[in-house]
């Protein structure tokens, strides 16, 4: 599935302020304790609005977890990011779409975070905008079974450049 050595995975939802950036704070945490701590993790949106917080129920949600992504950011995707990210990782259909027409980028590189999933190859990550903290808490839920996923793949097919 992933076929080049990993140094930078782009997260990618809508608005930058829910999914992603529970994704980006997920895998930050999980990557080290499996050596993958060299591995740089950034998140944007399609429609992302710049430097606003993640939602309250984002926060709560993680924080639940011992995730801490209060301090993270909104920002926009651009070209520059797509360019050097060697994974980019959406939560919808739609995300890879916008990402091939604004970018015209190389499909290799383009993967639902849900082709992760153990049982659930190909899922779609819903979006919990808008909803309350127990739909975030199920979206969180997901995310970390396609990060353990993710995690594994890349240790099984050795993806990550030495050093």
């Amino acid at each position: 599935m992933v076929s080049n050595p990993i140094r930078s995975i782009l997260v990618v939802c809508t608005g930058n302020i829910c999914r992603s950036p529970m994704a980006e704070g997920m895998l930050k945490n999980t990557f080290p304790s499996h050596g993958l701590d060299r591995i740089r993790i950034e998140s944007a949106g399609t429609f992302g609005w710049d430097t606003e917080p993640p939602t309250p129920q984002a926060v709560q949600a993680c924080k639940e977890t011992g995730l801490d992504i209060a301090a993270l950011r909104s920002c926009a995707i651009n070209g520059d990011m797509v360019d050097e990210a060697d994974l980019i990782l959406a939560m919808e259909e739609s995300h890879l779409d916008i990402i091939r027409d604004w970018f015209r980028t190389d499909g290799a590189k383009l993967h639902l975070l849900g082709d992760f999933h153990p049982q659930k190859p190909g899922m779609e990550i819903p979006d919990p905008y808008g909803k309350s903290v127990r739909h975030y808490r199920k979206v969180l839920d997901r995310i970390r079974q396609c990060a353990d996923g993710l995690v594994r793949h890349l240790k099984e097919q050795e993806q990550v450049e030495p050093g």
